[in-house]
């Protein structure tokens, strides 16, 4: 009899071990679970932010970016512009005036030119600084340069941390596949991005003309696809 309550007690005990072990575990995993679903909380609304603040930009930029290629498509990009009355050589005189934008600052910074000339067909007037060419007119009493030059970028002010984040603290194998996907495509193509508005600086800071709208191009290019990808990852999001 005694033997039998013995057996009974120990089958208790070991049922009670069991049940705590399991119940602890059961717990645990809650508490993982918990803290794992509050941190990928996290992280998304991190994104969503850095989203929301990187899409004004971006917009802005880009209605900078297509105003300013207009401006060279339509050959609009002032350079210079001072009242004839003021000038201080004849505006048509061609050799005067070459004279002047030989030594004038033209864009902010003395530069030598092996070849400074004002060249003239017909109404059309040129500036020629080595493979640089401006038109060169002169309207309502104005002398006026016009052409690809004097740029400025304003490449917006973006972060780009939010796939670092993701994968800095392992919530990007716990988020859903889209939302990863499209998180990959804005990463991208940011960076994308950054190369060419770097390549971009780099052109203009060496006054190269050659190929400058081009680079310009592809940056409105690439601001409209993350204007778009940004969209969707937000979407994603809600």
């Amino acid at each position: 009899m005694k033997s039998t309550i013995n057996k009974q007690q120990l089958f208790i005990e070991f049922v009670s071990v069991v049940f705590a072990v399991i119940l602890a575990l059961i717990l645990n995993s809650w508490r993982e679970s918990a803290a794992q679903d509050s941190n990928v909380g996290k992280v998304k609304e991190a994104i969503r932010k850095e989203v929301l603040k990187n899409d004004s930009l971006f917009r802005a930029s880009h209605a900078y970016r297509k105003a300013l290629l207009n401006k060279f498509y339509t050959n609009q990009n002032l350079l210079f512009a001072a009242p004839v009355a003021e000038f201080p050589v004849d505006v048509h005189d061609n050799a005067a005036v070459a004279t002047f934008f030989r030594a004038s600052l033209l864009f902010g910074q003395k530069e030598y030119f092996t070849q400074v000339e004002v060249l003239e067909q017909d109404s059309l007037r040129v500036l020629v600084l080595d493979d640089r060419v401006y038109d060169l007119l002169v309207q309502n009493d104005t002398i006026k340069l016009l052409g690809i030059g004097n740029i400025q970028l304003k490449t917006p002010d973006f972060s780009n941390n939010a796939w670092q984040l993701a994968q800095a603290t392992n919530a990007v194998v716990h988020l859903d596949v889209s939302l990863v996907e499209r998180l990959s495509t804005v990463n991208a193509l940011i960076s994308s991005y950054e190369k060419t508005s770097a390549e971009a600086t780099q052109m203009i800071y060496q006054g190269r003309q050659k190929g400058l709208v081009s680079v310009i191009e592809d940056m409105y290019s690439t601001e409209a696809k993350i204007i778009k990808a940004n969209a969707a990852l937000l979407e994603e999001l809600q």
